[in-house]
This record gives structure tokens, C-alpha cells and sequence, in this order.
């Protein structure tokens, strides 16, 4: 098989690169190969509206067989590419297929960390990453089981709320001091811990699970400190790793991903990488990063497709990212990694507020708590045209002030 355009990966950046190139170049063949044995989906409502039901595979499917033939797409699911023969420019598929291509793009995406625990293998212990994974876990949340989830990061809590709102019982097993420990201080942590022990998860932080216990099913989990938990169901969620398999059987450069130039091409000139896998340069906070956001594998994919039929379109978004737990809606923007300092606009007490992230009287981030979007746009332009704050600050804190007036 030969084609124009191949697109290795069946996400949102494959979605968007193949919509991009086709308002491009509407005649040369694109092939997608996935490794999944569905068309392109939206995965954030994995841990939510379809992990509870309230959303069948079709109303989270982006691009449907229709969609995708209407936009002149071959497709190969359930097919595994396993590395790239660069100088003859053909991709060799797992069952020893060829494809051969003249633009190619990576976008494989993460797979879960997974724990090296006795009784890790036990059919009720789950990982989430796509459809089948929300499926598995659905089937086994039924009101009244008990549920532990090692691991509290964006998606824990997500699958924390939801589980809870099915009717299971939840307990989350932390091994930092509070929750997302990486970018939110003991306030910010303890704030969503509190919202989420009245809505009834148990919460054991500095712990972590020694052993998953059980003789061919699952029947709970013992600790480190030796506490015994008995479960119906264990999620675990520590975090992803990046597939960059295909990247290094194929010599490319990668380095905590797969390395990206500001075009979203990789060091070889044909082939370009897009999303969670790729180690590209942010230009707003002048840096290489990687980062596992829906609004960078949209974007990206954007880019890389325009790029592959021969724009020259620079990566140089703002990252962000959203969640829901319960009732509350979070949305993120920018690196907080790196703050000296934080700041609330708003009373935490009124479940609606924003903490701003900053350094060096400049701000790098900010994290809203349902709170009307009108005022993202700003902070979106303070971080990226580098807006010095000093001597504003307590304006910022003010929810009177206009923060439009302190752009100046």
C-alpha cells in the first residue's frame, strides 16, 4: 500500500491533522492507522459522562466511517505500526504489512505507568486510557462496591467523582502529602480534598499500596503502613508515559518524547509528531516541554497538518487544561512550575475563585474554579506579552478591579 499522507495514531491530533490537510489538499490519499479498534474519539469523557453512561461511543466518536470516507480516508484499526524505514520511507506494521508514504505523522500518544505489585494482574484491576478501559471499569461500579484508586492526579479525582456519583465507595490512595502535590500548595490541595471528603471519598494520603490482595479476583488492597482496605474494584492512575517505540526503532531524535522543531517536525524531514508524545519548544515560556493536554494535541495536530503540505506554521499556543469533579469546573492555563508566588482573586468559601501563579512579578499561570471565562482571555495575554505586576498585585486580588485595566 503507498499514500500521500500517513497518520500513525487514532486521537484528536490524527482527527485534526486529517480535517487540516483535507482544507489543503483535498486529492492525495491519507491513510490512518490506530492501534485501537475505533475511529478517533473524544477521551475526556472516559472518566466522566461515558464512564458513567451518559454518553454512548457515537456521541463521543469524532470521526465516524461516513465522516472519514467522506473525507476520502483509508484506515487500518487495530493495526500496530512498528517502526519507519526512513530512507525508503515506509512504515512496516506489526503483521509484517507495508505502507509507504511521502508525509508521515507520530501521534501515539501515552500509555499508563503501570505498578510492578503482587496482584496487579487481577481481572478487577483497571488502568484508564481508552474506550474499552471506561467500559471495563463501568461494568464493575455498581452502587454499593467498594472502589480504591491509587494514584490522585486530574483523572483520579475525575474517576473519583464519578464513581462516587454511581454509588461506590471510593478511597484514594496518595502517596505525596496532599493531592496533585506537583503544582498546588496544601491550600489550593486541600480545598478540592475537603469538597471531595463531604461528597464522601476517603482520602489516605502519604501512603501507598503495597499489595493488591486476592486469589484469582480481587478482594482488596493492603498498604504500606499495613492498613487492609477490602475493594471490589481497584483504578490505578500514577500518570503516562509518552509511545515513542515507533520514534526510536526508527532513529529518531527523542528525548522525553519524541523531539519536535518549532514546525512540529522531527529530525527527519518528512516526518512530523504531534501531542502527548512529542518534547517540543514552548516559545512563550522559552523552554522544551511535554505536555498531555486535548487543547496541545488539537492544536498540534493543526499545525503538523498544515505543515506537512507545506505551510510553514510555527507551534505558539498558550497550553491549558479542564476538569470536572462533581460540581466543580477547573480550568488551567500556562507553567506553574516554576512560581515564586500566589495570589487568590475571589473567596475559596464560594466554590468560585482563581489562583493566579506568579514569578518574578509576572504571571505564568493561573487556575479558575467555576468562574465566568470572560476574564481568561486577559490573563492569557498577561502571561504571554510577559506583563510586569509589580505594585498590582493587591489590584489582581481585588474581584472590583477590571483586569483589563491592569494590562497596561
Amino acid at each position: 500500500m503507498k499514500t500521500h499522507y500517513l497518520l500513525i495514531g487514532g486521537g484528536l491530533a490524527s482527527s485534526q491533522a486529517v480535517k487540516t490537510i483535507r482544507r489543503k489538499d483535498t486529492e492525495s490519499p491519507i491513510v490512518l492507522v490506530s492501534s485501537e479498534a475505533f475511529p478517533p474519539y473524544d477521551r475526556p469523557p472516559l472518566s466522566k459522562e461515558f464512564l458513567r453512561g451518559e454518553k454512548t461511543v457515537e456521541e463521543i466518536t469524532y470521526d465516524n466511517a461516513d465522516t472519514l470516507d467522506g473525507l476520502n480516508v483509508k484506515r487500518k484499526l487495530g493495526a500496530t505500526v512498528v517502526r519507519l524505514d526512513l530512507s525508503a520511507k515506509t512504515a512496516i506494521l506489526e503483521d509484517g504489512a507495508t505502507i509507504g508514504f511521502e508525509k508521515a505523522l507520530i501521534a501515539t500518544g501515552g500509555r499508563p505507568i503501570r505498578l510492578s505489585l503482587p496482584g496487579a494482574d487481577l481481572p478487577e484491576v483497571f488502568y484508564l486510557r481508552n474506550l474499552d478501559d471506561a467500559a471495563a471499569i463501568a461494568s464493575k461500579a455498581k452502587p454499593g462496591r467498594r472502589a480504591v484508586l491509587i494514584g490522585a492526579g486530574f483523572i483520579g479525582l475525575e474517576v473519583a467523582a464519578s464513581l462516587t456519583r454511581m454509588g461506590v465507595q471510593v478511597t484514594v490512595v496518595e502517596a505525596a502529602d496532599h493531592i496533585w502535590a506537583r503544582f498546588a500548595d496544601a491550600t489550593l490541595a486541600g480545598y478540592f480534598q475537603q469538597y471531595c471528603t463531604e461528597k464522601g471519598v476517603i482520602f489516605l494520603t502519604r501512603e501507598t499500596v503495597a499489595e493488591i490482595r486476592g486469589n484469582g479476583h480481587l478482594t482488596g488492597v493492603t498498604t504500606k503502613s499495613g492498613a487492609k482496605i477490602d475493594c471490589d474494584l481497584v483504578c490505578i492512575g500514577v500518570g503516562i508515559r509518552p509511545n515513542i517505540e515507533i520514534a526510536q526503532a526508527s532513529g529518531l531524535e527523542v528525548n522525553n518524547g519524541i523531539v519536535v522543531d518549532e514546525y512540529l517536525c522531527t529530525s527527519h524531514p518528512d516526518v512530523y509528531a504531534a501531542g502527548d508524545v512529542i518534547n517540543f519548544y514552548d516559545p512563550i515560556f522559552e523552554k522544551r516541554r511535554r505536555v498531555e493536554h486535548w487543547g496541545h494535541a488539537e492544536y498540534g495536530g493543526q499545525i503538523a497538518g498544515m505543515n506537512m503540505t507545506g505551510d510553514r506554521q510555527t507551534y505558539n499556543m498558550l497550553s491549558y487544561v479542564w476538569s470536572d469533579i462533581f460540581d466543580l469546573h477547573l480550568e488551567f492555563a500556562g507553567d506553574e512550575s516554576e512560581h515564586d508566588r500566589t495570589l487568590v482573586r475571589g473567596n475559596m468559601a464560594d466554590r468560585s475563585f482563581i489562583v493566579l501563579f506568579l514569578k518574578n512579578h509576572r504571571l505564568a499561570a493561573y487556575f479558575a474554579v467555576n468562574t465566568n471565562a470572560r476574564e481568561f482571555r486577559t490573563y492569557q495575554r498577561m502571561i504571554q506579552q510577559k506583563t510586569d505586576l509589580t505594585r498590582k498585585e493587591e489590584a489582581l486580588q481585588d474581584t472590583t478591579v477590571n483586569v483589563r485595566d491592569l494590562l497596561g
